[in-house]
C-alpha cells in the first residue's frame, strides 16, 4: 500500500501530539511510495530504525519538562513571544485554518506543531479536491501556514535540538517533518 502526504503529515504529527505515539505502518507504507524524495527517505528510514520502548519518556524530557535542557516548545507562540497562545499568532492560524474547514484536535493549541502539521495535511487534501474558483484561496493560505508557522517552527526547533541530545526517533520526526514542509512548498508552487 503507498500513501500519499496527507497521511504521513498525520503520522508526524501523531508523533508529536502524543508521549510514545509511533505510527509504524504509516511510516513503513509511506516509505516505499514513489513521491517520496531522497532526503525524506533517508529520514523515514532513521526514524523507523529508532528504538522506539522509551519514546514516552523522551517526549516528556523533550517537550514537556526537562531537568538539565531547555524544553523544546512544540507551540510557536513560545518561540515567537514567549507567550503560551499568543493571540495575534492564534488569529493568523484561525485564518488559515478556516480556509481549510480544520478545527483544532481536542487538547491541541493552535499553534503546536502537530496541529499544524494536521491542518497542512487538511490543506492538501482541499487543494487537490478545489475548483478552480477556491484554488487562489486555499494555496494563499497553504503559503501562509507553510512559510509564516511551519517553516520558522520546525527551525526553531531543529535549530534548539542541535543544542541538546536528543532521542534519535524524535531527531528523525523533526526532520521528516521539516523534509516534508519543504516538499509542500516546492508543490505548492505548481498551482501558482
Amino acid at each position: 500500500m503507498s500513501l500519499h502526504l496527507p497521511e504521513l503529515l498525520r503520522g508526524l504529527a501523531e508523533i508529536f501530539a502524543r508521549p510514545g505515539a509511533f505510527p509504524k505502518a504509516t511510516l513503513e507504507a509511506v516509505t516505499g511510495s514513489f513521491w517520496v524524495s531522497e532526503p525524506l527517505t533517508s529520514n523515514l528510514e532513521s526514524l523507523l530504525a529508532s528504538e522506539t520502548a522509551d519514546l514516552a519518556v523522551a517526549y516528556t524530557d523533550l517537550f514537556l519538562v526537562s531537568r538539565e535542557y531547555p524544553v523544546l516548545h512544540l507551540e510557536a507562540s513560545v518561540h515567537r513571544t514567549g507567550l503560551l497562545r499568543d493571540p495575534a499568532l492564534l488569529h493568523d492560524l484561525d485564518h488559515h485554518y478556516e480556509a481549510f474547514g480544520f478545527d483544532v484536535p481536542d487538547g491541541l493549541s493552535p499553534d503546536h506543531l502537530a496541529t499544524e502539521l494536521e491542518a497542512l495535511a487538511m490543506g492538501l487534501q482541499r487543494l487537490g479536491n478545489a475548483n478552480e474558483e477556491e484554488l487562489p484561496k486555499i494555496v494563499s493560505n497553504l503559503l501562509g501556514l507553510v512559510d509564516l508557522h511551519l517553516l520558522p517552527l520546525l527551525a526553531e526547533l531543529n535549530a534548539l535540538a542541535s543544542l541538546r541530545p536528543i532521542h534519535p526517533a524524535y531527531s528523525a520526526a523533526l526532520a521528516s517533518a521539516s523534509s516534508c514542509v519543504d516538499l509542500v512548498r516546492v508543490g505548492i508552487f505548481a498551482f501558482t
